[in-house]
């Protein structure tokens, strides 16, 4: 009577092991994997903790009587740029991350410009600080050499974007979640 159930059982299993897949083991697949644009699913966007009233507003290289550049002695230095938010989650809530702007821009020597860029080192290569978010554009101080307008402007929208889970993420690379320590020290 079991005999018939135990040899099929028996000839199941072994044509899974020799399958090599393991059914208790299948991937589940993300229902809604999109990713949503940071003005309407995100709230509190700035730039390393500098609020977008006081960061980098009305910064730019002081010119002489021809409209020259001077040459600024005291520059803030390149520092590792990071946007951050509090964005909402699919299953409800918020989350608080940050993302490198390193990993999400380039920089285009020629044009002295920021672009959209996975891994471009843009901030660094740039020269750029005093970043600040003004919707939908990030606008930074960079070390140009060619423009009289050291203050360089890049539309953030769909570069950075925030995922269901409500994580920041721009190409493959995803943000990292803050604690409320690291919001209270920024």
């Amino acid at each position: 009577m079991y005999r018939t159930p135990l040899i099929l059982l028996t000839l199941y299993l072994s044509a899974l092991v020799s399958a090599g897949k393991d059914p208790s083991k299948a991937p589940i697949k993300d229902s809604k994997p999109e990713k949503g644009n940071i003005n309407t699913k995100c709230h509190g966007i700035y730039i390393n903790g500098d609020k977008p009233a006081i960061a980098g507003e009305g910064v730019q290289r002081p010119v002489n009587a021809n409209g020259e550049r001077l040459p600024m002695g005291v520059r803030p230095p390149s520092t590792p740029q990071s946007i951050w938010a509090t964005c909402d989650r699919r299953i409800g809530g918020s989350r608080t991350s940050k993302l490198d702007l390193n990993q999400c821009l380039g920089w285009n020597p020629t044009t002295e410009e920021l672009i959209p860029q996975s891994r471009g080192d843009g901030i660094t290569k740039g020269g750029c600080s005093s970043c600040f978010y003004a919707k939908p554009n990030l606008k930074c101080v960079c070390g140009v050499k060619n423009k009289q307008d050291d203050r360089i402007s890049v539309i953030l929208d769909n570069v950075v974007e925030a995922t269901h889970d409500g994580f920041l993420t721009c190409f493959e690379h995803t943000g990292n979640q803050v604690s409320m320590d690291q919001m209270a020290t920024s």
